[in-house]
């Protein structure tokens, strides 16, 4: 396309004011035709400057998927003081082509659909793949007592994550129904088909109806339904007279589960930093040691929890385990607080969490109490005087049956038949007795 075209393009009124009306809030970077980006921080308020920007040479325009009070005064040490909220967007792209970026997009959206989250943005992204778009209406706006906006970029990458590992197995036979693919050693779906998850700030996706350079097609909205009719020749800019959404009007917290199922399975799946026992222990007990010696943490989690419950599982069994509790009356009291969560676990997500510690080969130690992933995350560190001197809950019963033990009152011995007594006086008279 030529300066003119691209120019006719991005002055049709649909055009313009889609464009306009995405970039309320965001960070706004034109791109020219050799792919060089415009300086930044940039905005973009009416669809005239859309046009603006088409007369200036740009081709393409770029969105930052964060929302900031004040994008022009965006410098590298004030984000979180900005940042409003965010977008998570999944770029979607095949080296293999179109079809695989197809397949990845509608497991995607069928995983999306699983938990109820129905106003989820989808659209072509102008040459090989598909942008998706969970706006930040739906997601929760505080998390583990955070702000929301302040978990910008780490809440993103866990929830990219999350859904590579929940649609890994049905995209990889998908790959190999469709396509013959040389490889080594295992095969990972992503080497073929990417799904983004490297986010950093400032992160910029290409604006809904924006052109691409590279194809001169346009990045279009698209619904579900349309993704496996569609072909690149429908996005042509002479064929787009009208668009459908891509940022639709989502309800409140409607992707809240999904976000609470990422942060669950990430913190499961993160190794953490072996603890080390408190000073004061020096030889764990072999006897089961009962919940009344339990740290207030560990009591609060078996009385049932709202949020955190798979996060939970892998902290209480590692502990139950570690007071001497055998995988019958593991499983059988975690069956009795899961009764008290809201909502339940399914059973088997409990099941499966045992078998999987069960076939360990080493100790498992709860995490540390300094990993916020867990306790504070989850609202349920509230220390005792007992607590401040400990590293890990597990130290908790030890120290705590220690102590009770030095104030036990100490036993008199008779050196003649071993006999204990509580105190002096009973001691004489038995001996006394003896040598009479």
């Amino acid at each position: 396309m030529d300066r003119i075209d691209i120019l006719r393009y991005y002055s049709q009124d649909f055009v313009a004011e889609m464009i306009a009306k995405a970039s309320q809030d965001r960070e706004v970077v034109g791109v020219f035709a050799d792919s060089k980006y415009e300086k930044r921080p940039g905005i973009l308020q009416y669809s005239s400057d859309v046009i603006g920007m088409a007369k200036r040479g740009i081709t393409s325009i770029h969105l930052s998927a964060e929302h900031w009070t004040y994008p022009m005064q965006l410098i590298s040490d004030n984000y979180d003081e900005l940042r409003k909220g965010f977008d998570i967007i999944l770029d979607i792209d095949s080296k293999l082509g179109l079809d695989e970026s197809k397949t990845a997009a509608i497991l995607i959206c069928r995983l999306f659909e699983r938990y109820d989250i129905k106003n989820f943005g989808l659209k072509f992204s102008g040459r090989r793949g598909f942008h998706i778009c969970l706006p930040w209406k739906m997601l929760p706006k505080t998390i583990d007592f955070k702000p929301m906006e302040k978990e910008y970029p780490r809440i993103p990458r866990i929830i990219s994550n999350f859904i590579r590992h929940n649609i890994r197995e049905d995209l990889l036979k998908e790959i190999l129904k469709n396509k013959t693919v040389a490889f080594d050693g295992e095969i990972d779906p992503f080497q073929f088909v990417e799904v983004e998850k490297d986010w950093g700030n400032r992160h910029l996706f290409r604006a809904p109806l924006s052109l691409n350079e590279k194809t001169w097609l346009v990045s279009l909205p698209l619904d579900l339904g349309d993704v496996k009719e569609f072909y690149p020749d429908m996005a042509k800019p002479d064929r787009v007279k009208s668009a459908k959404p891509f940022f639709r009007q989502a309800e409140e917290n409607e992707a809240e589960m999904l976000v609470s199922d990422a942060l669950d399975w990430h913190a499961v799946n993160t190794k953490f930093e072996k603890p080390k026992q408190s000073k004061e222990i020096k030889q764990p007990m072999t006897n089961k040691i009962d919940e009344e010696f339990f740290p207030p943490c560990i009591k609060l989690i078996l009385a049932g929890l709202k949020d955190g419950k798979k996060r939970s599982l892998f902290t209480i069994i590692s502990f139950l385990k570690q007071m001497n509790w055998s995988w019958e009356e593991i499983a059988a009291r975690l069956d009795e607080m899961n009764a008290k969560n809201i909502p339940a676990l399914p059973r088997q997500a409990i099941k499966s969490q045992i078998n999987w510690a069960r076939q360990q080969n080493k100790q498992i130690n709860p995490a540390n109490c300094k990993t916020e992933t867990f306790y504070k995350g989850l609202g349920i560190c509230q220390p005792d005087e007992r607590c401040k001197t400990i590293k890990n809950p597990m130290n908790y019963p030890f120290l705590l049956l220690s102590q009770i033990k030095k104030r036990e009152p100490k036993k008199l011995k008779c050196y003649s038949c071993a006999k204990e007594f509580d105190d002096m006086d009973k001691l004489l008279r038995h001996k006394k007795r003896c040598k009479g």
